[in-house]
């Protein structure tokens, strides 16, 4: 009869070797607003999700996707760990509206990818830094379908402060961020 083994939780652990010191900052070469994208990443319970690894990728200020970097740091991308609240924080700059393959135009947004604990891979998902109603005519918005669901997606900006925007991702459950599979 076999013999029950203890489970064990599924890794990734991150090193701290993989957290640059200023991966907070969003670099670039041209010059726009700078702003703070703000918030938590929560499991399904409302949880903290502690040393989760958030990372992103954006337009710059004009709408054009980045070339080239700053020594080993690539312009447009930043790299953070949660911290014990499961809180993090990007400083970068507004991105332009953007035009996709197609002539299609795409809503100020930035790329995000999450890895964590337990997660066999990397989740995607976009944040919008552009009001709900002026997401109708964005190509994700419209294919989210759900105005509730489509919230999930859209940062909030501070009333206090308007170069801090909030936006807290929920892996599971009530709430849950809408997450894109590549």
């Amino acid at each position: 009869m076999a013999t029950p083994t203890p489970s064990q939780t599924v890794g990734p652990f991150f090193a701290r070797e993989l957290i640059w010191s200023d991966g907070g900052k969003v670099l670039f070469a041209s010059r726009g607003d700078r702003i703070t994208l703000t918030g938590r990443v929560l499991d399904g319970n409302g949880a903290p999700v502690v040393d989760a690894l958030f990372e992103t990728w954006q337009a710059d200020a004009s709408g054009r996707l980045p070339a080239g970097g700053e020594g080993d740091r690539p312009y447009g991308y930043g790299r953070v760990s949660t911290g014990a609240d499961g809180g993090y924080a990007i400083e970068t700059v507004v991105p332009g509206s953007c035009r996709g393959p197609g002539g299609e135009t795409y809503a100020p947004q930035l790329s995000v990818a999450i890895f964590a604990r337990g997660l066999l891979k990397a989740v995607q998902t976009r944040v919008f830094l552009a009001p709900l109603d002026a997401l109708k005519d964005d190509p994700l918005a419209r294919a989210t379908g759900d105005p509730e669901r489509l919230r999930t997606l859209v940062a909030a900006r501070d009333p206090g402060n308007p170069k801090i925007y909030r936006w807290d991702v929920r892996l599971r459950g009530a709430g849950e961020t809408v997450f894109i599979e590549i």
